[in-house]
């Protein structure tokens, strides 16, 4: 026998479905109480009838008083939540738990018996009920509280178990990548291999070709001594691009070995040498001293090598060039990346290096950070192009950012973090 009880102030109401809207925007419950018992029915129909105050949710309440009804009453009807009598004509103790849930698996089940059995309770909720009530211990507030508590309790498992499939196949996803990856870094060992000896031996074999023939023509067809001149000049400029490409590909493949490094030191070593290649050029260098990190020493000279190579280059055509390394913070930087409230902290030391040189239009700049991308205000000026592209990846491996500032004919900047607590 089913039988629909609704309490006097309930509104019927099409049944919201399980794991829906939260309790806090719910108007009703669907109730589906599974009880012999008509005397235990009434009283439970009369404890959620009790309206408390400020309680906007309401309660309708399915009577049925068999499992077979309750699971012919499942297929037609939906519930939030089943209030469930584990001793019913047709079923007994937690045999009764376990076959309901086979067609309300998704339902927030309290068992409500009057079996005060610790041990029978414990089982009950490992075998899947959110609760677990004594007939005769019960209050309209203790009811009210294990029906909210275990249709919120199943929602939030619901909402963890799909949380939990999503993170799966994300997790599937990367492991996927993470395969991708491997054997993308194969063909690029690979790649590495062809560029130092495939290609360099032939253009080494060019250049010694090259050098021969202009031993033996000496000066006796100037057109041809041009000729073998600009093919020598080609090659050195395709050498340099290969040893840049090699240098830029084996970055990162080897763990960081991080030491005390000055970067003062460093910057100041690197302009004397560039100072001793063009001494002839009027540089001013701005280099505070003794600001050290942690870091790997050969890629931080190189990344320096690289930003102060730049900053001599573009500056070449000024009478008068600075150049200038130094340490900040977020709060005095000229410009600050997007993410900047995200990884950078107030306090965080922030480098960089410093030019009045030719500068570039910034609306060019997403493309500075690419290998063989020059900026067309670099025309004018030799390159490769890869250097930035190291620069950039070298940072990247140190846990860091780069970013930069500048203008046509204004010179540049370029920041860049390494990894917190330096």
């Amino acid at each position: 026998m089913t039988e629909s009880l609704t309490s006097k102030h309930i509104p019927s109401q099409t049944a919201t479905e399980p794991g829906g809207d939260s309790l806090s925007t719910q108007q009703d419950i669907h109730v589906l109480l599974v009880e012999d018992n008509p005397g235990d029915a009434f009283l439970i129909q009369g404890m959620l009838g009790v309206k408390h105050s400020g309680d906007t949710i309401q309660y309708q309440l399915t009577h049925v008083v068999k499992l077979e009804e309750a699971i012919n009453v499942l297929k037609q009807v939906t519930f939030n939540v089943i209030l469930l009598d584990l001793s019913l004509p047709d079923s007994h103790g937690l045999a009764t738990l376990e076959k309901i849930l086979v067609h309300a698996c998704a339902l927030p089940i309290v068992v409500f018996t009057g079996l005060d059995d610790e041990t029978i309770a414990m089982q009950a909720v490992q075998q899947g009920a959110q609760d677990f009530l004594v007939k005769g211990q019960v209050t309209p507030g203790s009811l009210v509280h294990a029906i909210r508590y275990s249709i919120e309790r199943q929602q939030n498992e619901l909402a963890l178990k799909q949380k939990t499939i999503e993170l799966e196949r994300v997790n599937k996803e990367l492991r996927k990548r993470s395969l991708e990856l491997e054997a993308a870094n194969t063909e690029l060992e690979a790649f590495n291999y062809t560029v130092s000896h495939d290609l360099r031996n032939p253009l080494t074999g060019i250049k010694t070709g090259c050098a021969l023939l202009t031993v033996y023509m000496g000066d006796r067809d100037p057109r041809l001594q041009k000729y073998l001149s600009t093919i020598q000049d080609y090659t050195r400029h395709m050498a340099t691009l290969l040893e840049g490409l090699l240098q830029l590909s084996n970055i990162g493949r080897n763990p960081i070995q991080p030491q005390t490094v000055n970067l003062s030191s460093t910057v100041q070593t690197i302009a004397r040498q560039l100072l001793q290649q063009e001494p002839d050029r009027n540089v001013k260098f701005v280099i505070p001293t003794h600001i050290n990190v942690q870091g790997d020493t050969h890629l931080l000279w190189v990344a320096l090598e690289n930003l102060l190579g730049n900053a001599w280059k573009y500056t070449s055509a000024l009478p008068h060039a600075q150049i200038e390394f130094g340490k900040t913070t977020l709060a005095e930087v000229s410009r600050q990346p997007l993410n900047a409230a995200e990884t950078i902290t107030p306090e965080q030391p922030i480098y960089f290096i410093r030019d009045n040189g030719a500068g570039f239009d910034m609306n060019q700049a997403e493309r500075i950070f690419l290998p063989f991308q020059r900026l067309t205000s670099s025309g004018a000026f030799t390159g490769s192009g890869i250097g930035l592209s190291t620069v950039q990846r070298i940072i990247h491996c140190h846990g860091g950012q780069i970013w930069f500032d500048a203008a046509v004919n204004q010179g540049a900047t370029f920041y860049w973090t390494l990894a917190h607590k330096q």
